[in-house]
């Protein structure tokens, strides 16, 4: 009875497709504040390419980050 209950394809499917998107979310935030903290440093240091290069990295990892929760909120809109 339990079988028919609960489908768990989709179950598994929820949970990695959870962990994967909350470990890419992390990863992406992580790199955006250490972009935004190297750049700052690198700029006060005088190196301007380093610091161009860390903030691109910093706009990059925000760009992923607003991408995943539009994602998200698309996908749970659309399942209504």
């Amino acid at each position: 009875m339990l079988a028919n209950v609960v489908d768990t394809h989709d179950l598994l499917q929820v949970v990695w497709s959870a962990a994967a998107a909350g470990v890419g979310l992390i990863v992406a935030a992580s790199l955006g504040i250490m972009g935004a903290a190297r750049a700052t440093a690198e700029r006060r240091d005088g190196r301007a390419f380093a610091a161009g290069l860390y903030a691109a990295l910093a706009v990059a990892a925000a760009l992923v980050c607003t991408a995943g929760v539009v994602l998200g909120v698309s996908v749970m809109l659309s399942k209504g």
